[in-house]
């Protein structure tokens, strides 16, 4: 049964721990946490590891992901994936990519937020088809 009422979500996210993956999002680069004791790399990054460890490194990843899932809404299309290098999955909107896919790339985040605030909107992971990330709408 399908219900006639939409659900929304606006939200932002503000820098604090999260800079790095911010910046990296931003600039089209995965950048995942790295848990210092068990090794774990989580994307998106997670303050407390499943280890229940909090200290962790910084570690870019490749921007593929490897489509587990997808799904179709009334604003698009959406996927769960795994990126290459990460140990967890995470939910994207997917960009240009056929149902015949299962691999996609991080593509850069189009943003009207300047440089300096680096805030994110609910769409920044975004995955293309094309190998370098760049959006050709």
């Amino acid at each position: 049964m399908i219900s006639p009422y939409q659900l929304t979500l606006n939200y932002k996210l503000h820098p604090g721990w999260l800079e790095p993956y911010l910046r990296g999002l931003h600039q089209g680069i995965a950048v995942a946490r790295c848990c210092s004791a068990c090794k774990k790399v989580s994307f998106p990054p997670i303050r407390v590891c499943e280890c229940q460890h909090t200290s962790g490194e910084w570690v870019s990843l490749s921007g593929e992901a490897h489509i587990v899932n997808r799904c179709t809404g009334t604003e698009g299309d959406y996927a769960l994936v795994q990126f290459a290098g990460a140990d967890t999955k995470t939910v994207v909107r997917l960009d240009n990519i056929s149902n015949a896919d299962d691999i996609g790339y991080l593509q850069v985040t189009q943003s009207d937020q300047t440089h300096s605030d680096q805030t994110l909107d609910k769409s920044a992971l975004v995955l293309t088809s094309d190998k370098n990330g760049d959006n050709h709408e």
